[in-house]
């Protein structure tokens, strides 16, 4: 249900049970790894998520932070309230970011690699040579070189804007085995690796002092619902 865009306040309310019922159940798939925190978190509508301040609720009980919001004139459903104060941290939400984007990487890596491979096989140049546009071979094999325990193929150097010249070059053939609602629009999907890109050196350097804004969040978080939808999971 969760899955499917229903908040848990929607969810309990459809269920005839009391939030914590819900919350212990959807816990219960936080720990089995089927979700993760910072889904439950996003499946409360922008708007009530924003209108919660979570750093002044820090420390207070539940309804301590329901009279704070009364005091404030924000007027929020205590299900939402619970659902935001408890998976509201940052640090889980980090934490998840850095496995959306590993895995969004590790998907595209996969999928223009293999389709690259059944384009040119058999072709005298080979895909590597035939497929790879030649200022991104460079910087991989340097890459590789520098490698104190390099692994022997180059093409596993690759970055995300390395990834994005091989789509622009590859359109033809690549545009194929994405989904439809992000080929569309190729210079929108360059956008979206740019952008992709610049969250990761973030995530990625957290000493530089730049934290990945809610709008970051929720564009990782669509992203991958995009490129990998979870359509043979369980319910």
């Amino acid at each position: 249900m969760l899955r499917d865009g229903l908040s848990p306040k929607e969810i309990t309310r459809s269920r005839g049970v009391n939030i914590y019922t819900t919350l212990g159940y959807l816990d219960q798939l936080v720990g089995r790894g089927d979700l993760r925190r910072s889904d439950i978190f996003f499946s409360v509508p922008k708007e009530i998520r924003n209108a919660i301040p979570i750093s002044l609720c820090i420390g207070r009980t539940i309804e301590g932070c329901v009279n704070l919001l009364k005091k404030l004139n924000i007027s929020a459903d205590l299900e939402d309230i619970i659902v935001v104060i408890k998976y509201g941290d940052s640090r889980h939400a980090l934490g998840d970011m850095y496995e959306d984007i590993r895995a969004i990487e590790t998907y595209l890596h996969g999928v223009i690699g293999q389709a690259l491979l059944d384009e040119y096989e058999g072709s005298e140049m080979g895909w590597w040579r035939q497929g790879i546009p030649e200022s991104v071979r460079k910087s991989c094999v340097i890459r590789q070189e520098e490698d104190s325990e390099p692994v022997d193929d180059p093409y596993c150097y690759t970055e995300l804007l390395d990834l994005w010249q091989i789509l622009d070059k590859q359109w033809k053939v690549l545009s194929k085995v994405l989904p439809e609602e992000i080929t569309k629009n190729k210079q929108d999907l360059r956008r979206k690796m740019v952008h992709l890109n610049t969250i990761r050196r973030n995530v990625m350097h957290p000493v530089r002092g730049v934290v990945p804004s809610e709008d970051d969040f929720e564009f990782i978080h669509d992203l991958l619902k995009i490129l990998i939808r979870p359509d043979s999971e369980e319910d």
